[in-house]
């Protein structure tokens, strides 16, 4: 499959998954389908950033789309009166911090080099979650809002966007390992199925304490079928190594449009229903 096949596959789990969360009343078979968009959409982007041209448009038009979606979330969550069901997706923000770190990892030529820029990185995201702090409290900013009556964190959704940081993007640094791995494990299936399939190993035994210390309030097939079904991104692995190295049509820009567009549809139509 080419790397278009890849994206249209996950675009359409991708809107299936969203469904699940927006529409009221959608089987869970839905989200569990989802769990493999995100995956794939990461192994296309590590892809794309490795064959690019150009990194500093890359990443400057990830970052752009970051802020702008971040915006969009806040002017969607104000827009209604107490939405039922709120809006907090930015996948940009995510993908722009895997594809920044690719890039400061592979500005060192030597693994001291790598290091630092590797420090410099984490550095960069402790400074991010301090600026968006004096941003929205110390400013006085939260307090403004809140005589206007927008929440707090309807506000922070916007600041993250434009301050986007491993903690806070969508998925938090769960999701960035994740596109390392797979930036990493990139060019070699047997690479891809070992690093990828334990790093799904990890994450799912770090699912399992609650099962084992009885603190759950529901069955242990309950707790792993319906509400900690992350680890069923495993499932993507499949369409990852058929991967055949070519790019297909050029549709770069059809995720771009395509993702703001359907959170605006299935958001309103989400609510609607439920009000």
């Amino acid at each position: 499959m080419t790397t278009t096949t890849l994206k249209l596959i996950a675009l359409v789990l991708m809107l299936i998954d969203h469904i699940y969360e927006f529409i009221p009343g959608t089987p869970l078979m839905f989200t569990i389908l989802g769990r493999i968009s995100a995956p794939v959409f990461f192994f296309c982007t590590v892809w794309g950033f490795h064959y690019t041209r150009n990194r500093r448009v890359y990443l400057t038009r990830m970052y752009l789309c970051s802020a702008l979606m971040g915006l969009l979330d806040f002017l969607l969550n104000t827009s209604l009166d107490q939405p039922v069901v709120p809006c907090y997706n930015n996948i940009f923000s995510t993908l722009f911090m895997v594809c920044l770190f690719v890039c400061l990892w592979e500005r060192g030529d030597r693994a001291w080099k790598k290091i630092l820029w590797s420090l410099g990185y984490l550095a960069m995201n402790a400074a991010s979650l301090i600026l968006a702090r004096l941003v929205l409290v110390q400013s006085g900013l939260t307090a403004m809002l809140e005589n206007l009556g927008v929440e707090y964190a309807d506000a922070y959704t916007a600041v993250i966007g434009l301050l986007p940081n491993i903690l806070t993007c969508e998925g938090s640094f769960y999701i960035v390992i994740m596109g390392l791995v797979l930036h990493f494990c990139k060019g070699s299936r047997k690479k891809l199925s070992w690093g990828y399939g334990i790093y799904c190993l990890v994450y799912f035994l770090l699912l399992l304490p609650p099962v084992f210390g009885n603190t759950l309030e529901m069955s242990p097939w309950q707790y792993l079928f319906h509400d900690a079904i992350q680890w069923m991104q495993v499932f993507a692995l499949p369409l990852m190594l058929c991967y055949n190295g070519q790019r297909g049509r050029n549709l770069k820009y059809l995720f771009y449009g395509f993702y703001p567009a359907h959170i605006v549809l299935l958001y309103y139509l989400g609510n609607y229903i439920a009000a």
